[in-house]
């Protein structure tokens, strides 16, 4: 068990961290999730470093202005998370080996905000859909095109078209031969379909159909630089809808 660093407690009149005096709370009916979502994020940037013990449960309230039950609530899933450890003694963060496994990720990933979403995307697949256009062979190809077609054919059903979106991404991850990609891309799935879902719901297949065939007509020629540019359109497209959405919503 790690020793918690008393330097880092906000009891501490000398501690740099004091989060707290700026978290803000704007959603009063949800609370709890509002605070879980900054305590987690503050934890994994290292705002909140490993160690830092968190004040004590009616100083914290009173400084948040909520009820005790409420920041249980909000600690929860972050313990469920390996993120904090919470004693007798006290509530503190864990240490980064803990809460930057490779399990650890996969639930992480189902708390992520939708940007995180995006940029994650952009940043893995644009690479994964570059090192396809190297390496796809053509039966790599007559898969990808079966999995469009099912798109096409399946017609509005948000939840089937999300399966088939994920099998063809997944399948460009696959076609790039490289493991720890395929995994990586894999342990996403539940946060991936969650998210694109949505998108569907805002008639997102036409784009979507377009691209996929503009992706396989990359590999096609074996092109990395055009499938590296297909694939950013094609998120750029996703990420449009989505802030769209956002700001309707």
């Amino acid at each position: 068990m790690l020793d918690p660093a008393p330097n880092l407690s906000l009891h501490d009149e000398n501690s740099d961290v004091d989060i707290f005096d700026h978290i803000g709370i704007t959603n009063r009916k949800r609370i709890a999730e509002e605070l879980c979502t900054k305590l987690r994020k503050a934890i994994i940037s290292g705002t909140l470093p490993e160690g830092y013990i968190f004040p004590n449960e009616n100083e914290l309230c009173k400084r948040l202005d909520i009820g005790r039950s409420t920041l249980r609530e909000a600690y929860a899933p972050l313990e469920t998370l390996h993120l904090i450890t919470r004693t007798k003694t006290g509530t503190y963060v864990n240490k980064k080996a803990d809460t930057n496994n490779s399990m650890n990720f996969d639930l992480i990933a189902q708390y992520t905000d939708p940007i995180n979403m995006i940029e994650y995307r952009q940043i893995f697949e644009v690479g994964a859909a570059r090192l396809a256009a190297q390496k796809a062979k053509r039966r790599h190809i007559t898969e990808l095109r079966a999995i469009v077609d099912a798109m096409e054919q399946c017609g509005d059903e948000p939840e089937r078209l999300t399966e088939l979106d994920f099998d063809f991404h997944s399948k460009l991850v696959a076609i790039s031969g490289n493991e720890l990609l395929i995994i990586s891309f894999n342990s996403i799935r539940l946060l991936y379909e969650k998210f694109v879902k949505k998108q569907f719901e805002k008639h997102m297949l036409p784009q979507s159909l377009v691209d996929h065939r503009a992706l396989i007509e990359a590999l096609v020629d074996g092109d990395p630089d055009k499938a590296g540019h297909v694939m950013t359109e094609h998120l750029e497209h996703i990420a449009k809808v989505a802030r769209t959405a956002q700001l309707r919503g």
